[in-house]
C-alpha cells in the first residue's frame, strides 16, 4: 500500500487542510474590520461632501433672498423719503398760504373779538363748570400747548375707518374758531386754528383761555357765554350753579340744537358726570347725588 494511500495519511491531510482553512478564515476575519472601516470612512466622506454641498446651496439661496429683501427695503425707503420730502414741501406751502394775512394773536385781539357782552371773570365761574367742560371737551387741556396731537391722530384714524366723524379740536382751537376765524370746514381754517391756539399758549394762561371759551361758547336759545346760559336755563347767576346744573350746561355745548330740550340734556348730563367722576373731579357720592337731581330748566318750573 502506498504511503499516500494510507488511511493515516488521509486523516493527516484532512487535518492539515482544515487547519489551513481555519487560518484563511482567521486572516479574512482580521482583514474584514479594516475593510469595513475603510468603507465607513469613504461613506462618511461622501456624506460630508453632500452635506457641505447642501449647506453651500442653502446659504446661497438665503443670501439671494436677503439681497432681494434688502433691495425691496431700500426701494421702499427711497420712495418713503421722496414722499416725505414732497409732503414736507406741500405742507410748508399749505401752511404759508393758510397763514398769509393772519393777524398776530394778542390778548387785545381776543378780548375785542368777544361775542358776549355779559362777561364773568374766570375766578367767579364755579370750578365744577370748568371741570365739566374740560372733562368733556378736552381732558388734556392743562397738559398740551394748544394742539392735542394724540386726539388729532385718533380723530383722523376714526374718520378714515368709520362712518362717524370725530373732531380733534382743543378748547384753545375752539376759542380761535369762535373768535378769530370762522365755522368754515376747510384745511386752511383748521391750520389757522392750530397756529392761533399755539400762539395763545405763549401769551395767555390756561385759565385765561378757558375763560375766553366759557364767556363766548354758544348754549342755544340765543345764549352766548355761561352768564347768559345760567340765566336762560336756570334763572340763576352763574356763580350760584350747583354740580348737576354745571354738568348739564357743559353737556348742552356739544349740540345746543339737540340738548336744549330737557330730556336730551338730562341724558347728556349723565355722560358729563361720568367723565368728571372717571377723571377724578368729583367723588362717587357727588356723582350719585348729581345723577339723582332732576335739574329742571327754568322754563319747566314756570
Amino acid at each position: 500500500m502506498s504511503y499516500y494511500d494510507s488511511s493515516d495519511n488521509k486523516i493527516r491531510r484532512k487535518k492539515i487542510s482544515s487547519s489551513n482553512s481555519n487560518k484563511i478564515h482567521k486572516q479574512e476575519n482580521i482583514v474584514n474590520p479594516e475593510n469595513k472601516q475603510e468603507i465607513n470612512r469613504i461613506n462618511r466622506n461622501e456624506i460630508d461632501e453632500d452635506f457641505e454641498l447642501e449647506k453651500e446651496l442653502f446659504y446661497k439661496k438665503r443670501d439671494k433672498k436677503r439681497r432681494q429683501a434688502y433691495s425691496i427695503i431700500k426701494k421702499c425707503l427711497t420712495i418713503l423719503l421722496m414722499l416725505t420730502f414732497v409732503g414736507s414741501i406741500f405742507a410748508s406751502v399749505l401752511i404759508a398760504v393758510s397763514l398769509k394775512g393772519a393777524p398776530d394773536v394778542t390778548k387785545d385781539l381776543i378780548y375785542n373779538s368777544y361775542v358776549s357782552q355779559n362777561i364773568v371773570p374766570i375766578n367767579e365761574i364755579p370750578d365744577n363748570l370748568k371741570y365739566a367742560i374740560v372733562a368733556t371737551e378736552d381732558k388734556r387741556f392743562y397738559k398740551h400747548k394748544g394742539v392735542d396731537y394724540k386726539s388729532l391722530v385718533r380723530s383722523v384714524v376714526n374718520n378714515i375707518l368709520s362712518e362717524s366723524t370725530q373732531g380733534g379740536s382743543t378748547i384753545d382751537m375752539q376759542v380761535s374758531k369762535n373768535l378769530l376765524t370762522s365755522e368754515d370746514k376747510t384745511m386752511k381754517r383748521k391750520i389757522r386754528d392750530m397756529y392761533n391756539a399755539m400762539q395763545m399758549n405763549k401769551i395767555m394762561t390756561k385759565n385765561e383761555i378757558l375763560g375766553a371759551y366759557l364767556n363766548n361758547i354758544y348754549f342755544g336759545k340765543a345764549s352766548y357765554g355761561v352768564a347768559d346760559a345760567a340765566k336762560t336755563y336756570f334763572g340763576k347767576d352763574v356763580r350760584d350753579l350747583n354740580l348737576s346744573e354745571c354738568a348739564m350746561l357743559a353737556g348742552i355745548t356739544n349740540n345746543p340744537a339737540k340738548y336744549m330740550q330737557h330730556d336730551e340734556a338730562k341724558r347728556r348730563q349723565k355722560v358729563v358726570l361720568k367723565h368728571m367722576y372717571d377723571q377724578g373731579y368729583i367723588t362717587h357720592d357727588e356723582y350719585r347725588e348729581a345723577i339723582s337731581d332732576p335739574t329742571p330748566f327754568k322754563s319747566e318750573i314756570e
